[in-house]
């Protein structure tokens, strides 16, 4: 580490946050055009069946209405970058049928001059059904029950995996738990609604669409494909964002195609946003899993084997399961030294609403079921839980048994240390602490995430630096900021490398036409992938600067150094020179010159590292109603450096509250596919009033792959929340929760059956 960085390990404020601040940030919601119509979706009533007539006559009939956009007519892309690989896996993405699948499967858009105009028009649209055989249930539809929802079945893809030898791992074991889990279809809910866009197709032939994509380059690609279009024609530009936890992970069903289809038709821009209503019925949540798991471990505490069956619903359409389940693998195989696994996963369509990408990808999944098995059996062998989990993680130095690369970093020893000094843990209580009915009882987990998906899927990440004559400079990057400041930490970076104060670095707009090919904000990569191409552009552009400078110092370019805007000779300080004089004489005064410093890096990662943490939780449970409070969350993580100590913060915390939320009360109701707490009156996140004592506590293990030692945090700092807290539960009452949302009617029923204890 750099124990002179002037830049890296500074919490610097957001870049944006005055604009935030006074209200000058322009949202999506925000932005108007000249002639820009408004456009509304008709959502399907079915959650399966095949759209035989639309009879839109009534609608074009009313005065302000300008076109309408079809199902038959609109393509879908229900696939994600990872197909687009091939020319083979490209034609997968793109689906154009005449079928909806769920509940709020967009069948028809209308653009008409104002909102009143088109969401009345919407009502005098009719439409005639051939209702097919609905699936609801993702065990029936492994099975094959009903009409398949896509032509090739209702699996949409199956993951094996299996080392050593499970048999004689368990005939090893003194002890075998088996346990089935479930966890619950959580909606990402940011403060923005999911769902605006501003699309506007020119008479040349250019496409513009203004979208809060966390994936601008590959949602590029996409609309490209789907609109028949060359690249080069379509423009994404992402305008601020009020958050997305995944939510946004590419094209939103039935928004930016609609939208985009209705500008071509019209020849004006038009404007879609969706309510917070049409939000939870119709995009992406997280996908509720079916878990059993079957471990095996010896008296001292050390695993033999473990079994894992996963099944989980992608709902409707897939984009992101292939990715979600090779996660749950990844880093659920790959946290602890087990030397015999069997990992078998399976992923279904159902007529349900869809699932995709959320933070964390699968890994809270699958965290929730196996940090709940190893306190179990930490309990039954009268091991602390800390020790156990010290007794089996990989440590640095090993190899992963995933993708058989070295771990060059693991703090997790030291998250178990500190978590557990800052959260007072000295084994569990007893449970018995509080007043009356009030249990208390405390638990704690642990995870590892990955950073970035480099080996996995196309993981490009690029940067342009460009120094003007005044010496400051503009970094041109794709980066998607949804309110982390990763932008901001990017900056960091290059000020960092170039020795040019923060406030001199100015930052492109997240614009595909003017910035280079990005990988998208996912995966907790942007201050390590994102960071290294900053960091790599940023370190051609400081050599060009030294050589220059070598020139007009007669001062050999290894021998100088960039402190504060001024590169002076190291064993003469006195002789230097800014880098605004210089860049002024390069770019003007010498007219032989008159060149500017302009240097680009695009690529992949060097690896894709895992971060550690561990979270420790105290509740506190009343027995006779079942309600369960949060009374303290600490959360340690290894992040490997932190590059804005004040961001990674804010994602402990962050996370952590949103793991709250998963833990004891967020997940949507389906009935025969229709969800019932479609709002936020009914779907219950934590309020101000559920937030308990937070400690956000960050270990830094020095990543030697990341840029200035950085590794990731944004996802992981939720993967492990809802796991401590249900150790915690079963602390506080000696009842085991193993279905998401832990709610006080389970925690009830649970006390009053004696099998469950």
């Amino acid at each position: 580490m750099d124990k002179e960085a002037t830049a890296v390990g500074r919490s610097f404020p957001r870049i944006d946050a005055l604009e935030k601040a006074t209200g000058r940030a322009k949202y999506g919601i925000d932005l108007e055009m000249e002639g820009m119509l408004h456009a509304k979706l008709l959502r399907s009533t079915r959650a399966h069946a095949r759209v035989t007539r639309i009879d839109a006559s009534g609608a074009l009939r009313l005065p302000g209405v300008r076109a309408v956009a079809t199902i038959e007519e609109v393509p879908k892309v229900v696939q994600y970058w990872f197909f687009l690989r091939s020319e083979k896996k490209e034609k997968e993405m793109v689906l154009l049928d005449n079928i909806v699948r769920f509940v709020g499967d967009p069948v028809l858009a209308v653009a008409a001059e104002d909102e009143e105009t088109a969401e009345e028009a919407v009502t005098r649209v009719r439409v005639s059904y051939e209702p097919l055989e609905a699936v609801f249930d993702p065990l029936e539809a492994l099975q094959g029950a009903g009409i398949p929802i896509h032509s090739k079945g209702n699996v949409a893809f199956r993951v094996e995996k299996q080392f050593g030898d499970t048999r004689k791992g368990f005939e090893e074991a003194d002890l075998i738990l088996e346990n089935h889990y479930q966890t619950s279809k959580q909606k990402h809910a940011p403060l923005e609604p999911i769902g605006t866009c501003l699309a506007d197709f020119r008479p040349d032939g250019r496409l513009t669409v203004h979208s809060s994509t966390q994936l601008p380059h590959w949602s590029r690609m996409y609309m490209a494909k789907a609109m028949d279009l060359p690249m080069h024609r379509v423009r994404i530009i992402k305008p601020f964002t009020g958050g997305a936890f995944g939510g946004r992970c590419g094209l939103i069903h039935g928004l930016e195609m609609m939208t985009s289809w209705l500008s071509r038709k019209t020849g004006r821009p038009v404007r879609m946003s969706f309510s917070r209503r049409e939000e939870f019925l119709a995009t992406e949540s997280r996908h509720p899993m079916a878990i059993n798991i079957k471990t095996g471990v010896k008296r001292d505490g050390r695993l033999t084997a473990n079994e894992i069956r996963i099944l989980a619903d992608v709902g409707a359409y897939g984009t992101h399961y292939i990715g979600v389940l090779a996660d749950c693998l990844s880093t659920g195989l790959g946290l602890y030294d087990i030397p015999n696994v069997d990992f078998q996963a399976s992923a279904v369509f159902t007529n349900t609403a869809p699932c995709g990408a959320f933070r964390g990808y699968g890994n809270p999944q699958m965290n929730f079921a196996q940090e709940s098995q190893l306190d179990m059996i930490a309990q039954k062998l009268g091991i602390d839980p800390v020790e156990l989990r010290r007794r089996n993680y990989l440590p640095a130095g090993r190899t992963d048994p995933v993708f058989n690369d070295e771990i060059r970093s693991n703090g997790l020893e030291e998250c178990l240390d500190e978590g557990a000094r800052v959260f007072g843990w000295k084994g569990k209580t007893e449970g018995k602490e509080g007043r009356g009915a009030l249990k208390r009882g405390r638990g704690m987990a642990v995870m590892l995430h990955g950073t970035g998906a480099a080996g996995a899927l196309p993981d490009p990440a690029s940067a342009t630096v460009m120094i003007h004559a005044d010496g400051t400079v503009s970094l041109m990057t794709a980066a998607a900021d949804e309110g982390q400041g990763n932008r901001t930490a990017l900056a960091q970076v290059a000020s960092e490398v170039l020795g040019i104060e923060m406030e001199k670095i100015g930052l492109s707009e997240t614009d595909t036409a003017v910035t280079p090919l990005d990988g998208g904000t996912h995966g907790s990569r942007q201050a390590y992938c994102g960071g290294h191409a900053v960091k790599m552009a940023s370190e051609k552009a400081r050599a060009r600067l030294l050589e220059y400078a070598a020139g007009e110092l007669e001062t050999p370019p290894e021998r100088l150094l960039i402190r504060e805007s001024r590169i002076h000779d190291a064993q003469n300080p006195e002789k230097g020179i800014t880098v605004a004089d210089l860049m002024r004489k390069v770019q003007i005064a010498d007219m032989s010159v008159c060149e500017q410093i302009v240097e680009t890096f695009s690529g992949v990662a060097p690896a894709m590292p895992g971060y550690y943490g561990a979270d420790f939780a105290e509740v506190e449970v009343d027995t006779e109603t079942g309600e369960v409070r949060v009374l303290r969350l600490t959360g340690a993580f290894d992040v490997g450096r932190a590059i804005n100590p004040g961001f990674v913060k804010g994602q402990i915390t962050g996370g952590g509250v949103m793991g709250i939320g998963w833990a004891l009360s967020e997940g949507l109701i389906v009935e025969k596919g229709r969800i019932l707490n479609a709002g936020l009156t009914d779907y219950l996140i934590p309020g101000a009033q559920d937030i308990p004592r937070m400690d956000a506590l960050i270990v830094e293990s020095h990543e030697p792959t990341g840029p200035f030692g950085a590794k990731g945090i944004g996802e992981g700092s939720m993967v492990c929340v809802a796991s401590a807290v249900a150790n915690a539960v079963a602390d506080a009452v000696g009842v085991r929760i193993r279905d998401l949302p832990i709610t006080a009617e389970k925690i009830l029923s649970a006390l009053r059956d004696p099998g469950l204890r």
